[in-house]
């Protein structure tokens, strides 16, 4: 399941850049926008073990958005990609596989999802397995 899982989100990720090349993005959006905060969506997280602990605090580094293509890196170091919509929807995503070394680890599977306003401010959502966070950037 895990693996249809992956080849799904995989296909959706091109679909979503077939059609930012299809002239459904908007240069208004370019640029590298800064970190102005970064709050825990929930405050500990729950292995497949059952073992529990602290989501820590994150802190991505800067958006950029190009050509209706958007990307950034997470604390971790992972990067992510996607596409921004003509009306500033952000939709971005990642999946990666487990830490072997870790018994209790699971597939990495980051989502995110946000939205642009008019003021140059993007504030998006990026869910996982595990913790989840809530960005915001500043153009």
């Amino acid at each position: 399941m895990q693996k249809s899982i992956g080849w799904l989100l995989i296909v959706g990720f091109f679909g979503l850049f077939a059609a930012a090349a299809n002239g459904q993005n908007s240069p208004a959006f370019d640029g590298t926008y800064r970190v102005v905060s970064s709050t825990n969506v929930n405050a500990t997280y729950t292995d497949r073990n059952g073992r529990s602990g602290p989501c820590p605090n994150r802190r991505p580094g800067p958006l950029h958005i190009a050509n209706g293509e958007v990307r950034y890196t997470n604390a971790t170091g992972y990067k992510l990609r996607g596409t921004v919509g003509p009306q500033g929807a952000l939709t971005m995503g990642l999946v990666a596989p487990s830490n072997s070394n870790n018994a209790g680890s699971q597939p990495l599977n980051l989502s995110v999802t946000g939205q642009i306003d008019s003021a140059g401010t993007a504030r998006v959502r990026q869910t996982s397995n595990s913790c989840s966070y809530d960005f915001v950037w500043q153009k």
